[in-house]
């Protein structure tokens, strides 16, 4: 009897209030979308009767504070939307009328990741404070986001990255013309569509940053350099480059067409060149450039 009366309790403080916590934390197991990991831009919606009202401003904060998203006020322009509740998600952002006209108490703070073109729920945890700890609560879920999105990051040393540069399965394609990059056996190198100065690499000898890289052709129809892009996933501590300030020469601007903030590190004998992407108080990763 003892055992079932404690069965019994836990269904109770379980109840269905707390199926989103007890979701998420399943949830929270499994990898991260790429579409999470690769975005650049939020928006904020928050469904906030109530107590309810301050998460919008605090996730703002925090989220502008992160530094790691544009924030847009259009769903068309945003690759993430942040939607705070104290109802749990139903899956239906795309397709219902108007806001959430369910009742709601504020017992609990949901936020739930979506993507703004399917509706699909990509990441989603909540906590059960009361509408007094709502600022609380949403940054606490906020900084778990950050927790998990940072913890599938790849975090290179530069070592990693210039180890790339003296790999003899990049090396053999120095000074051959396209054609003959693409003839090679066994290359892994195909054309990229409306790309006629990049040929794709797949490299699976290579070392690990460089696997997947782009054979850049010259004028000549020569292969001059290869690129390796980094994604949002891969992370270089630019303090590590400047630690090592005696190998690189440094340099900024503003990319004319994207409008994109960047700096520099190119190594003293011209054959590296790193790029850093400023968005925010960080710099990151954006590609490396390996000339021969």
């Amino acid at each position: 009897m003892k055992r079932l009366a404690q069965f019994l309790v836990i269904l109770i403080l379980a109840g269905a209030g707390s199926l989103p916590s007890a979701f998420a934390k399943k949830q929270g197991r499994l990898s991260l979308s790429p579409k999470v990991v690769e975005a650049k831009s939020a928006l904020i919606v928050c469904e906030c009767p109530r107590g309810m009202a301050v998460a919008e401003g605090r996730a703002l904060e925090e989220l502008q504070l992160w530094g790691r998203f544009q924030i847009v006020k259009h769903r068309d322009k945003a690759d993430l939307v942040f939607l705070f509740s104290a109802n749990q998600y139903l899956g239906d952002y795309l397709t219902r009328d108007g806001p959430d006209k369910r009742p709601v108490s504020v017992d609990f703070t949901i936020m739930t990741v979506v993507d703004p073109s399917t509706g699909e729920n990509l990441w989603s945890d909540s906590r059960r404070w009361g509408s007094w700890r709502v600022d609380h609560a949403t940054r606490e879920l906020i900084a778990e986001f950050r927790q998990r999105i940072e913890g599938q990051t790849k975090k290179w040393a530069l070592n990693d990255i210039l180890m790339c540069s003296v790999s003899p399965d990049l090396a053999a394609f120095a000074n051959l013309t396209a054609e003959q990059a693409l003839a090679k056996s066994g290359s892994g190198v195909s054309r990229i569509a409306g790309s006629p100065d990049r040929l794709t690499l797949d490299s699976p000898e290579a070392p690990d940053f460089c696997r997947q890289a782009q054979l850049v052709v010259g004028p000549d129809n020569r292969i001059v350099a290869f690129d390796v892009p980094a994604s949002l996933a891969d992370s270089l501590d630019l303090t590590e480059v400047l630690q090592q300030a005696d190998r690189f020469d440094f340099a900024g601007g503003k990319d004319t067409d994207s409008n994109q903030v960047y700096f520099n590190a190119q190594s003293k004998d011209k054959k590296i060149l790193i790029r850093f992407e400023v968005q925010g108080h960080k710099s990151v990763l954006s590609w490396v450039r390996y000339s021969y």
